[in-house]
């Protein structure tokens, strides 16, 4: 295009030289800078367990390979018939629950929660992580009723799209022949960006790791769905053995860093790229010699520090000092002229114990660095050690730690981290605040040894491909959330649950009360699948869900990380690394709680009669904190309030004012209220019967509002500027 204007000059007529510059410019109109890819390709997606209605597009759920999609045309009883798409000819008559209803992402659908376990081994105030099974699309427009603007980071390890069949698009697995692979994944992507930032807070922070395959389209997408943001792209070695690939052996990850407002990374105390024993504390390098060295060294420049040290020759400690050679000086003993020829006598005792003197490596003698008053706070405070003490010369090795140094430990700027059996305090200096840097290069993100290694010795068996070192995953939250103990991650790609795992980690390393929402569905491998459906199992049935992600790999996970016990009984063999959790074993697992859920459909009708609170509940629970636990309502009482929990429901308008005392009787444990009305102006009245700082919302109303809100223009794909 630039060539063509550059042209424009050598046109001679001027009338044909400006109509054809109207000609470009109309052109430059219409062509972008920036990512284009075929976002037209509708997204649907397979629901077991969605009510089949007459009208429904349905798919044969026991014929995985026919892939048409068919309407309802007729239901007669637990039967239905059906016809292809466009047409009103029946064409088969199948059972219901043969049919799994089919949903593009811009129909409404109403999600809620079912709960499939959990556990319980932190205090009971602590908020529960979150782990859901489910369509992860339709999870964030759950979320987005639930944690609008109140997620401290996002993090995302999305499908790789590497062609190898490791995800599906439209119900079908992807690979390398799929021409359009690269569009379904960016138009995949888009879609859920988009609402994930609308969970974000305003200085939130959007994490996402990918490889060579999408790393480039991942970056233009990015900087075009979030324009204000300040992004930041580390290369990570995630394996240093490399991975041949017919060109050079690929070592690298990559993670794209979105900081929204002003977010920015944590200081820590490790680069996560620079030689690691230089990054690590240091140990001692606060203690120095207590004997002066080069100038006012000799003990004529200090008479008054010259004295001898009593040193108890068991425990080879300094208990206490002697006469300076000023004060023998001054009793007559010596003449000041003498101070620098005078020889200690070895075989001098105070207190009936050997001395050590300050003699210097000339056989001299010299002076101490502090005198007797400071010595005895050294003395008591553990800032002196003693060795190669020989008794029988009056010399050895005298270390303390200086006055600047010990104001430092004060200042916690240096730890004492043990004592000695001296007595003396074992110091390590704590290392300078750094920044990670933008490459990475740890042995402990190794993805072999401490991600699939680590997932075996938690499942007892190999369930499945590449999972991220947790390690890796925990260095890449603690940059961002290291001094937000409170902060809430959310992972709606979870694959097998590293992210909760690597957050229960920097608990257990500050007592931090950090939660964690996963998202992952209960998707089988391709291969699974096969012998599934050849052994007469298929979508829906158990021996089919109890081989998927959800159930097979991160439920599991998160359980024996917790728990420390595999889901065979077994104790978790293995320990963590001491750079991480010095002396903490797998088996010991994590005082954290967690809940699991499968994320079912809800018909709104029913919602709205309040028939369906039962599923709505958790959604309250997790939207107040997920702190205790949250209870189903009897149909009778006037309001629901867990006495463990921080929320409560008010079903009875009419109780309204017993209702808000209660509240009010529990104001700092009740965080959420929620009100059952029709009527919005009802519902502002009895909101002004509720304490000031209780977040209140009402039901079914909001809820049932979210999720046409949020379709479709939430759900559009992204296009460029």
């Amino acid at each position: 295009m630039a060539r063509i204007e550059d042209l424009f000059d050598e046109i001679a007529d001027p009338d044909l030289r400006e109509q054809i510059g109207r000609e470009v410019k109309e052109l430059k109109s219409t062509k972008r800078f920036g990512l284009v890819y075929e976002d037209h390709v509708p997204e649907t997606v397979s629901l077991f367990g969605l009510p089949v209605r007459p009208g429904s597009i349905v798919q044969k759920r026991v014929d995985p390979e026919d892939q048409m999609r068919y309407t309802v045309v007729e239901l007669d009883g637990e039967r239905a018939t059906i016809a292809p798409i466009g047409t009103e000819d029946p064409v088969d008559e199948l059972p219901v629950r043969d049919l799994l209803t089919v949903k593009r992402f811009e129909e409404p659908v109403y999600p809620g929660l079912t709960p499939v376990g959990e556990v319980r081994r932190g205090p009971h105030d602590k908020p529960a992580h979150t782990v859901i099974s489910g369509e992860n699309y339709h999870a964030l427009q759950l979320l987005a009723y639930t944690h609008a603007g109140k997620v401290d980071v996002i993090y995302l390890d999305p499908p790789y799209n590497t062609g190898d069949k490791s995800w599906k698009y439209n119900n079908r697995f992807v690979d390398s022949n799929d021409s359009y692979r690269h569009s379904k994944w960016l138009a995949m992507m888009a879609k859920r960006l988009r609402l994930a930032e609308t969970l974000l807070k305003p200085d939130g922070v959007l994490v996402v790791t990918i490889d060579e395959h999408e790393v480039h389209h991942l970056g233009v997408l990015l900087e075009g769905a979030f324009p204000d943001t300040r992004r930041q792209m580390v290369t990570a070695v995630v394996n240093s053995a490399g991975v041949q690939q017919g060109g050079f052996s690929r070592v690298e990850e990559y993670i794209t860093f979105c900081f929204f407002g002003n977010a920015q990374a944590s200081l820590g105390h490790d680069d996560l790229l620079s030689d690691e024993k230089a990054t690590r504390r240091r140990r001692d390098r606060v203690w120095d010699y207590m004997h002066r060295t080069g100038t006012n060294a000799k003990a004529s420049d200090r008479p008054n520090m010259a004295y001898p040290l009593a040193v108890d020759p068991d425990r080879l400690v300094v208990v206490g000092a002697g006469r300076s050679l000023l004060e023998r000086s001054e009793a007559g003993e010596l003449s000041r002229d003498d101070f620098d020829q005078w020889r200690p006598d070895p075989l001098e005792l105070v207190g009936g114990l050997p001395v050590l003197w300050p003699i210097r490596s000339d056989g001299t003698l010299g002076n101490w660095q502090v005198g007797r008053e400071t010595l005895a706070e050294l003395i008591d405070g553990g800032f002196i050690r003693v060795s190669r003490f020989d008794r029988s010369e009056a010399r050895g090795s005298v270390m303390y730690v200086s006055k600047g140094y010990r104001e430092k430990l004060a200042a916690g700027e240096i730890e004492a981290v043990d004592r000695a059996d001296d007595g003396s305090l074992v110091l390590e200096q704590i290392a300078p605040a750094l920044r990670a840097k933008t490459v990475w290069n740890r042995p402990a993100h190794n993805a072999g040894t401490h991600g699939s290694g680590l997932l075996k010795a938690l499942l007892g068996d190999k369930r499945f491909d590449f999972p991220k070192s947790v390690y890796s995953t925990l260095d890449t939250l603690a940059t961002l959330i290291r001094n937000a103990p409170n902060a809430l991650v959310l992972d709606f790609f979870a694959g097998s649950g590293t992210t909760l795992h690597s957050v229960a980690m920097l608990n257990a390393q500050d007592g931090g009360s950090r939660r964690c929402i996963l998202v992952t569905n209960n998707d089988v491998s391709d291969s699974e699948v096969k012998a599934l459906n050849e052994a007469g199992h298929f979508v829906g049935d158990p021996e089919y869900e109890a081989q998927g992600i959800f159930e097979a790999v991160a439920k599991r996970r998160v359980e024996a990380a917790i728990t420390g016990v595999r889901a065979d009984g077994e104790p978790v063999d293995g320990s963590y690394l001491d750079q991480y959790l010095p002396g903490h074993d797998y088996a010991d697992g994590f005082e954290e709680n967690a809940a699991f859920f499968r994320m079912d459909y809800l018909e709104p009708d029913l919602v709205e009669l309040g028939r369906q609170y039962e599923a709505v509940a958790p959604l309250l629970w997790i939207a107040a904190g997920s702190i205790g636990h949250w209870e189903t309502w009897d149909g009778e009482s006037a309001w629901s309030a867990p006495g463990d929990s921080s929320y409560a429901v008010l079903f009875d308008e009419s109780e309204a004012a017993s209702f808000g005392a209660y509240v009010e009787s529990r104001s700092e444990e009740i965080s959420h209220a929620w009100i059952v009305t029709n009527s919005h102006s009802a519902y502002l009245d009895l909101q002004e019967q509720l304490p000031a700082g209780v977040e209140v919302g009402q039901l079914y109303r909001d809820y049932l509002r979210n999720f046409v809100v949020n379709v479709p223009r939430a759900s559009t794909a992204f296009r460029p500027p």
